[in-house]
């Protein structure tokens, strides 16, 4: 048996936690030495397929060769084109995964097979079911799937998990929102309700961005290409990191011409009250469901990339203050900023995957880690259908699990014979609005309508495994149904390992190759002014004439000097303006002047 690892499978970043021989979490590093892994699969120019941060480069001037925000269509049939390939957001999703379980291998140097993998709170079975597939593809049994937020809790520390506190968790990510009511005692962490939204999280704010400057020019999005999109898209993202600070500029080439608009502050405000409204939809109901006033709240602990946005904090904190009607806060000053009552959790990107570390200590029963009770709870109604296609709850949604509940239900038509029991999750009393799971059926004696009953008893564990058993009272004949998050058949497993061992994946080598002159091409499209595109032009026409010498010292040079100057003019690290970064080049060349005639000086 091999080591197992925990993985934090986002919408925009992925991130691979494991414990190290002193009982410590370690993120696991990529080819790069970087522990952030973006969630974007691509395929090159010889069909191979790229995960990561080369994948993301190529992303800008290759729009139509790579994929991201996959995980909004877990659970569904969606097809996503990359390139002449097409895949399902579970397929999407194994290359990550298998990306994550390679890079840890190299840097354990030891075989990984399992893992830990937490995923939104909201996910319903079907997204669950998909998640787990996409371990299996890339080559991981998946021991237990975990709630986001409550891997976030779980990270908090023993110093929180040790007093008897309640606290909400909300996990604004890349493309999911999960709002999760926790309390703690006595080395027990209950989670009390959960809520969500599962297309909601920060993409929205950009495209809320987009939106905004599509206005302020007068074009729609469709007058854009699809590379077009994708590069207002990337600078909307930019964009939104600089909003809560002040007002923003976008200027992008479409067909030709130059457009430029400024994003205002109060613009933006004005375009994202839709998706704060969503949040505090979904807080409302967790409060209801966990029968909690907001009076009772003792913390509040944002995490997520998404809630480092100025206006999320905010829009929570002010929404507390007036649920509240009062200023009185927990007070521990070793719980995230001391008494204040809403707080962004320290590293909010990585939080989420340091939790799930925490609990493959946990399953491993390791000393360094603190046994504890975590409890959890089930996220969706589960029921069967029953005459005039309604739903008939038996497990309510934010039942604690595991839990065992059951039903009586009759026969509705005389001489009835077979009584179907179909399987459903989800909150709608019309059965055709929520998710079919499975069905079977049983036997009872012909009688009259509604004098033959069955005894129909769901019981549901923390690793999503539900089972259905129906008892016909008359005759006690039993029926089951099991059904298991990740069911996947063996020819079903072996047909998709054959299509992925079918396609190329590109080594580490390669793509290091590659990266520096795939992010000069993303810079190059996204900065406009010519003599800045010259500067890269001749840096990398340079660079590539040197890597042909083959001479690795000069090459190694080279490459420091190419890094070095991409990082100086590169939107994604600095918010500097064209004439910036002109002055910042111009003086850089002055003193190499300088250095170059010192040093020809003291030769002479």
């Amino acid at each position: 048996m091999g080591r197992m690892i925990g993985i934090d499978l986002g919408t925009t970043n992925s991130l691979a936690t494991y414990i190290d021989d002193n009982g410590e979490i370690q993120f696991v590093k990529n080819e790069y030495g970087n522990i952030l892994i973006p969630s974007v699969v691509g395929i090159d120019e010889n069909d191979g397929i790229i995960v990561g941060e080369l994948a993301k480069e190529r992303r800008m001037m290759n729009a139509g060769e790579t994929a991201s925000n996959f995980k909004r269509r877990m659970g569904t049939e969606a097809k996503i084109k990359v390139k002449n390939r097409t895949f399902d957001a579970q397929m999407l999703s194994s290359f990550v995964l298998k990306h994550l379980k390679e890079s840890a291998e190299k840097q354990l140097n030891e075989k990984i097979d399992r893992a830990i993998i937490s995923v939104p709170a909201y996910f319903n079975d079907k997204q669950r079911k998909d998640t787990k597939i996409a371990a299996e593809l890339a080559g991981l049994t998946v021991e237990r799937l975990i709630n986001e937020p409550t891997a976030a809790a779980l990270s908090l520390g023993s110093h929180i998990l040790d007093q008897n506190l309640k606290f909400i968790v909300l996990d604004l990510g890349g493309g999911t929102f999960d709002v999760t009511l926790l309390e703690t005692f006595e080395d027990i962490m209950e989670v009390i309700s959960i809520s969500g939204d599962t297309m909601l999280g920060g993409e929205d704010f950009t495209t809320k961005i987009c939106e905004i400057f599509l206005k302020n020019i007068g074009l729609s999005i469709s007058d854009l290409s699809r590379d077009e999109r994708t590069k207002l898209y990337t600078k909307a993202d930019r964009a939104k990191k600089l909003i809560s600070l002040k007002d923003v500029e976008i200027e992008l080439e479409i067909k030709g011409k130059d457009y430029k608009a400024e994003i205002t502050q109060a613009d933006f405000r004005a375009a994202v009250k839709p998706l704060l409204v969503k949040i505090k939809v979904a807080i409302d109901k967790a409060l209801k469901d966990g029968n909690t006033d907001a009076r009772e709240i003792e913390k509040v602990v944002l995490v997520g990339g998404a809630v480092k946005l100025g206006i999320v904090e905010e829009f929570v904190e002010k929404y507390f203050n007036k649920m509240r009607g009062e200023k009185t806060y927990f007070d521990n000053t070793d719980f995230i900023e001391g008494n204040k009552l809403v707080s962004i959790a320290q590293n909010p990107d990585t939080v989420v995957a340091y939790g799930v570390g925490v609990t493959v200590g946990m399953k491993e029963r390791n000393k360094a880690f603190k046994e504890r009770i975590l409890t959890d709870v089930c996220p969706f109604t589960l029921g069967i259908e029953v005459i005039g296609q309604r739903f008939a709850p038996i497990i309510p949604r934010n039942t604690t699990v595991p839990t065992s509940k059951s039903e009586y239900f009759s026969t509705v038509e005389d001489n009835q014979t077979i009584i179907r029991i179909a399987i459903y999750q989800g909150e709608s009393l019309n059965i055709n609005d929520n998710l079919f799971l499975g069905e079977f059926e049983i036997n009872v004696p012909r009688n009259n309508a509604g004098n033959e009953k069955v005894n129909v008893r769901f019981t549901y564990d923390i690793n999503g495994i539900l089972e259905a058993e129906a008892t016909a009272i008359s005759t006690g004949e039993k029926r089951n149904k099991l059904i298991i998050n990740g069911d996947l058949s063996e020819e079903e497993k072996n047909e998709r390992i054959k299509t992925l061992e079918e396609i190329k994946i590109q080594s580490e080598n390669q793509n290091k190759d590659k990266l520096l002159i795939e992010r000069a091409n993303r810079i190059y499209a996204e900065i406009v002014n010519t003599e800045i595109r010259n500067y890269i032009s001749e840096y990398l026409e340079n660079y590539q004439m040197i890597v042909r010498t083959g001479d690795r010292i000069r090459i190694q040079k080279v490459k420091k000097e190419f890094s070095a100057f991409l990082d100086k003019i590169d939107p994604e690290l600095n918010d500097l303006s064209v004439d910036d970064i002109l002055r910042d080049i111009d003086e850089k060349e002055e003193d190499g002047a300088v250095e170059e005639e010192d040093e020809l000086e003291f030769w002479n």
